[in-house]
């Protein structure tokens, strides 16, 4: 009997297995039969071909409107400029193809994939070529590049009268003549920056001393009349590290600050009104908060930027050449970045404000390639053929050339002038190192040619080897110091030249090999 209902259990359960195995087959066929999907289709690239695609190692991203197969094995088929790209993916089930290929100084760079490489899940392929174009166009012909046009190549009377203590006299202990201005034009020199301190050389009552007025005015003269543009600024004064933190939180200080800002440049400005168009103002130099170069704060940045406005009112406000005088104005600690993300132009009447900023990178190659403790060097070459135990490879070519084409991007496009009011790379202690140094001043001025930026080396007259020491002319009369006989014709070819023939290639492959000292 038990035999029996098991028998018929059994029986039952079968049957009842085939009723729903059935049913299942029938809802399985029906609930998972797989469409046919259409090919991808090429949507877009980033970055977008609207731009140009600057040298160095590139991250390329194809879009398409569906998931995407693509088999690395077929890596080698796309190339960029005729080259196999280095890598070619799709990361996970996504609709992008990522390729990393290494873009060359070209101007034009040309990405190549082949129809049938891209296919959807089914094995659907993509059967048309894609042909994608990058270029560097010419510069737009508009008012900022015929100004920077007529900046040039420039130099700075560094560390003269932008003295901040005067107990120790002029700090490149020099007194120039006409002489140093007529020599610089005959280097192919076209803008002076004369940097200048203010504040100590005023009375109790806050008025700038006449004589030292007359000083630099005289310079200014000399130089204008050598043909030579003049910026003219002021440096290493009290706001320029002393006062900034404070005017951000505090009312009282910044109308202190503000007051003192307004007095300064009233009285510049009132001084040099009937000169010509060849002098430009420059509001500020550095501003940053006591020791901090590199970060700021939102309250900080919006403080220089109403400095920015209270100078720029107040040059206006005097009348004559400078109701339309061209004036630079800068952002945090004058660095790149921070200019492009933080710096606000004033609202200026005539249209006439050019951004500064200053480039001295790597700093522990181009500034202080010298511990001073022990005379160890940090960084003793630069670039692709640089001692990657001492040298920076965060600040190589492919990091000049991208910030080069930043300020031009985001400014001389733009309509708005921009230069790099200081460069420079110490002299060496090493002769390999020099090399070096040689190697990336021609560089860097190629580059800022090649991106319409004009740039002026920082010079401060020093005669010897080591951290700070910038000399290339002699300040007094403009004869030739250190190597700067071979140096600063370079440098201005580099800057200047509109020979097509010479390019990146031909400094590129002129590198220097890093030899041990």
């Amino acid at each position: 009997m038990i035999t029996m209902k098991k028998n018929k259990v059994y029986v039952m359960l079968a049957a009842m297995a085939g009723v729903f195995g059935l049913t299942a087959c029938q809802d399985t066929d029906a609930q998972y039969e797989i469409p046919v999907v259409a090919a991808p289709d090429y949507v877009s690239v980033t970055p977008s071909t609207n731009g140009a695609l600057l040298y160095g190692e590139k991250t390329i991203r194809v879009k398409f409107d569906k998931r995407i197969n693509f088999m690395t094995v077929n890596t080698s088929q796309i190339t960029l400029n005729g080259k196999p790209v280095k890598k070619a993916l799709v990361l996970g089930a996504d609709s992008t193809l990522t390729i990393t290929a290494d873009v060359s100084f070209d101007k034009t760079q040309k990405l190549h994939i082949p129809a049938g490489l891209i296919a959807n899940g089914q094995g659907t392929p993509y059967l048309q070529d894609i042909n994608l174009t990058w270029e560097v166009k010419s510069l737009p012909a508009n008012e900022a590049t015929a100004m920077t046009g007529r900046l040039g190549w420039g130099f700075n009377l560094g560390n003269h009268f932008d003295t901040s203590n005067m107990t120790y006299g002029y700090w490149d202990k020099a007194t120039p003549t006409a002489t140093l201005y007529t020599s610089l034009a005959a280097m192919g020199c076209k803008t002076v920056r004369m940097p200048a301190t203010w504040t100590n050389h005023m009375d109790d009552n806050g008025v700038i001393d006449a004589s030292y007025m007359d000083e630099v005015a005289q310079n200014v003269d000399w130089a204008i009349a050598a043909g030579l543009n003049v910026i003219l600024n002021t440096h290493h004064d009290s706001f320029e590290a002393d006062m900034l933190a404070d005017a951000s939180t505090n009312p009282v200080k910044a109308a202190e600050a503000e007051a003192l800002i307004e007095s300064v440049w009233t009285q510049i400005a009132t001084k040099f009104a009937d000169r010509n168009e060849q002098l430009i103002f420059e509001t500020f130099n550095e501003v940053h908060a006591g020791d901090d170069w590199s970060t700021g704060s939102d309250a900080q940045f919006a403080t220089l930027n109403q400095w920015n406005a209270i100078a720029v009112n107040a040059i206006r406000a005097t009348g004559g050449n400078n109701s339309t005088r061209w004036i630079g104005v800068s952002g945090y600690a004058c660095n790149i970045d921070m200019a492009i993300n933080h710096l606000v132009l004033p609202a200026d009447p005539a249209n006439r404000i050019m951004v500064s900023v200053h480039c001295y990178d790597p700093g522990n190659f181009c500034q202080k390639p010298v511990n001073e403790e022990d005379g160890s060097l940090y960084c003793n070459s630069w670039g692709h053929n640089a001692d990657p135990e001492h040298s920076n490879s965060g600040a190589n070519e492919e990091y000049l050339i991208n910030q080069l084409y930043k300020l031009r991007t985001n400014y001389i496009e733009k309509g708005i002038p921009c230069y790099i009011g200081e460069y420079g790379c110490v002299n060496q202690t090493t002769a390999n190192a020099n090399l070096f140094r040689n190697y990336y001043l021609e560089f860097f001025c190629r580059a800022a040619q090649q991106a319409g930026v004009p740039m002026f080396i920082w010079d401060n007259n020093a005669q010897d080897t080591g951290n700070e020491c910038f000399g290339y002319v002699n300040h007094d009369d403009g004869s030739f110091i250190m190597d700067g006989a071979s140096l600063i014709p370079m440098m201005v070819r580099a800057a200047t030249s509109t020979d097509s023939s010479y390019d990146f290639y031909t400094i590129w492959n002129n590198s220097p090999v890093y030899v041990a000292e």
